[in-house]
């Protein structure tokens, strides 16, 4: 794993992880900022299928979130491949699953498996395809390429996240509900 590659993709995921769990952030690089808004705008228009995901009783067994995490990755990208807006839901996700074991009271070490379970995904497993997408910066131009205008630019976006995340989304509710 690119040393570079991995410690800004650890970077985001602890930001935004801290961002969705209400901590202390650092203050936000330019793609820190993006991510934050796209995944909340994401997890906000599809927060009852995120929360249902993440409910107690689809939560994973204890000690088992990072092991959950990769699965629906795996799943999401059987589905038609990585993304933008898939690598977005998986954010989403593993931060409601993260709140979710906050909430059930689940050790530190658990919610710190799982952010490390994420990064090794995307800065180990799809390194290549972060890469040929321009990485972090790839993620930050791609949804801040469309027009000047916060409005147009606001409905850009979601219809961008909502196409690439849509058959993924799909994918993880399959998986879900097997479980």
């Amino acid at each position: 794993m690119p040393s570079e590659l991995a410690a800004e993709t650890a970077q985001l995921v602890d930001d935004y992880l801290q961002h969705h769990l209400g901590g202390s952030a650092l203050p936000a690089t330019r793609t820190a900022q993006t991510l934050r808004r796209v995944a909340d705008e994401l997890g906000s228009r599809e927060q009852p299928f995120f929360r249902s995901a993440c409910s107690p009783a689809a939560l994973p067994e204890p000690g088992g979130a990072a092991a959950h995490l990769s699965r629906v990755a795996a799943q999401m990208e059987a589905d038609g491949g990585l993304n933008w807006g898939r690598v977005v839901a998986l954010v989403v996700f593993t931060g409601t699953l993260a709140a979710a074991l906050a909430e059930r009271g689940a050790p530190r070490d658990e919610v710190a498996a799982l952010a490390q379970a994420l990064v090794a995904y995307l800065a180990g497993e799809k390194r290549e395809w972060l890469e040929a997408h321009g990485g972090w910066d790839g993620f930050y131009h791609f949804f801040n390429k469309h027009g000047s205008d916060a409005t147009d630019q606001n409905s850009t976006i979601s219809n961008a996240i909502m196409a690439a995340a849509g058959f993924g989304l799909a994918g993880l509710a399959f998986l879900l509900a097997v479980r």
